[in-house]
């Protein structure tokens, strides 16, 4: 597939270089794939492990699930608040395989199209494997069954939907996006969170 550059607008990026974030009370849909895959497949935790684990995603959405209550923040200028994601945390069934020392990046990769995402193995484990948004199931349009959400503080390219595959690697390998944005590890820029912060504050007072 070959995809368009991405301009400075597509960024959210204001004439003089100054980044706008805008708060949505939407979730867009953005695809670079071809076609939503179907539900039924495994989630795989390999590479630098001393016990692969493959584990349903079905029997991941039985087991008990924790929230979080994290905002997401898209580099095309958009940001989403309070978003309440309920799953599992991605350390159980990265712990279950038992890393091996030299792991330290978990390559997250997405069933079928092969999008995936890097991250070091702390955040990782901070990462969440989510199947409902604010109460309702996720869609599979937003990556339902299973989505790999990460971190608040990592832009929203660095989340998986149809999380399939958790990979523990030794050295950082930029995944789909991370190169083409230019910014392979996803961190928000501190001034972007405190323009967001700055617009609920005005809002609220």
């Amino acid at each position: 597939m070959t995809l368009a550059p991405i301009g400075e607008q597509a960024l959210g990026i204001a004439a003089g270089g100054t980044r706008v974030q805008r708060l949505t009370g939407d979730f867009p849909v953005l695809h670079v794939e071809a076609e939503i895959p179907q539900p039924g497949w495994d989630v795989v935790v390999d590479g630098l492990v001393t016990t692969p684990v493959i584990c349903a995603a079905d029997a991941i959405r039985s087991m008990i699930f924790e929230s979080r209550t994290w905002a997401l923040h898209c580099v095309s200028g958009w940001s989403k608040l309070e978003c309440i994601w309920e799953g599992v945390p991605a350390a159980r069934l990265i712990d279950a395989a038992h890393p091996l020392p030299e792991a330290r990046y978990v390559m997250a990769t997405s069933i079928g199209n092969g999008y995936s995402s890097c991250f070091t193995l702390h955040r990782a484990r901070r990462s969440l494997l989510a199947w409902r948004l604010d109460g309702a199931e996720l869609s599979s349009e937003h990556g339902g069954p299973l989505r790999f959400v990460a971190p608040p503080t990592k832009w929203g390219y660095k989340g998986v939907k149809w999380i399939s595959r958790l990979t523990l690697i030794e050295e950082f390998k930029p995944g789909f996006w991370e190169d083409k944005v230019g910014d392979p590890h996803g961190d928000i820029p501190g001034d972007v969170l405190h323009h967001v912060e700055e617009i609920v504050s005005r809002r609220l007072y």
